[in-house]
């Protein structure tokens, strides 16, 4: 008897386990002023980049799993995707790390540009994941000050590209 009120939690646990119907990656941008460094963290569902980088590659790959392949093949995706100016000046991506928390991949880039500055004129085309799922969401956060008061772009179904000005308030 106990096995039968267990089974349907099971199935439910295993059946929802995986599944999720938001389809959205996040980026937290925050400049550093004192290094004129950038660094940027991405936030994906793994199993969705997962799935996308198995198409385009034709290979099985776990990114659970955080490996120096991996590590590679999710560096190389996000810089096809996803290019950032600031004050016309481009921002190179450096993967610094990746690590995995549940359903999310968190992958952190740095990267060098620019002097502090009272206003910033961002310029930004994200299309990750975007070819993948007509539903997809992406969101990049900007901390420029060092306040906590971010800058949001929200990226949606036939947005890949957004400008946007910064100034100190």
């Amino acid at each position: 008897m106990k096995y039968f009120f267990s089974l349907p939690v099971f199935i439910c646990l295993t059946a929802f386990s995986y599944v999720h119907p938001l389809k959205m990656s996040v980026c937290d941008v925050k400049y550093l002023p004192e290094n004129n460094q950038f660094t940027l963290k991405f936030k994906f569902f793994w199993d969705d980049l997962q799935a996308t980088l198995e198409k385009e590659t034709g290979k099985k790959i776990s990114l659970t799993q955080v490996n120096p392949e991996n590590d590679r093949l999710v560096a190389d995706f996000v810089r096809r995707q996803f290019d950032l100016k600031v004050n016309n000046n481009f921002i190179t991506l450096q993967h610094v790390r990746s690590e995995v928390q549940d359903v999310v991949l968190l992958v952190e880039f740095s990267g060098k540009s620019l002097r502090p500055a009272s206003s910033y004129a961002i310029d930004l085309r994200n299309e990750i994941l975007m070819a993948a799922f007509s539903d997809q969401y992406n969101i990049v956060r900007f901390d420029f000050f060092g306040d906590g008061n971010y800058e949001t772009l929200r990226f949606e179904r036939a947005e890949r590209h957004l400008t946007k000005t910064v100034k100190r308030s």
